[in-house]
């Protein structure tokens, strides 16, 4: 069943989407955890139910399992943003690549971006950093590793990876599983 996030997990959230810039998406939305143990492994998923939906959960106390939306799931230490999460929850130019529509359709496929590929990123993205990439409209595709700052990005020699394909938009095309990524 779907629980409130006790005190860590709200912290490593909270954390996570202050990083991003959309720590005020918790002013509309109530944040629920449903927690599930596969193969000696817990998992924790978050999910993102608006207020008023929220009150009617707890009101009438239904037993239900799964409401809202996915937006991550809550590790010990970190939020990994789930790429329907990524894609409501971070509006805001942090950290982000952009790319061409040949990296796009490369990355949607599943390869790693390359230098000729990259049109701009936002100037906060550093080195192994993890990244959301972007098509030239601002759409979220996935969610990279960066090998390079911001700054050497489009310095780096054509055919050089600098965006390391984490999980694309793509996976769900090809079934692979998606969290076991980063």
């Amino acid at each position: 069943m779907l629980r409130r996030p006790r005190k860590k997990e709200l912290k490593v959230i909270t954390s996570a989407l202050r990083a991003f810039g959309s720590i005020d998406f918790l002013k509309d939305n109530e944040l629920f955890v449903l927690e599930s143990h596969i193969g000696g492994k817990t998992i924790r998923e978050a999910y993102a139910i608006s207020k008023d939906l929220a009150k009617f959960l707890e009101l009438y106390k239904l037993n239900y399992v799964h409401a809202g939306l996915k937006v991550g799931e809550v590790g010990s230490r970190r939020f990994r943003f789930s790429l329907e999460g990524a894609f409501y929850l971070v509006k805001k130019n942090k950290k982000k690549v952009f790319v061409n529509e040949k990296g796009e359709m490369l990355f949607l496929y599943g390869r790693d971006i390359f230098a000729e590929s990259v049109i701009d990123a936002t100037k906060d993205v550093k080195e192994n950093d993890i990244v959301f990439v972007c098509n030239t409209k601002g759409d979220i595709l996935g969610i990279g590793r960066a090998r390079f700052d911001a700054e050497r990005m489009k310095e780096v020699a054509k055919g050089r990876v600098v965006v390391e394909n984490l999980v694309d938009r793509g996976e769900y095309l090809r079934k692979e599983k998606t969290y076991d990524a980063y």
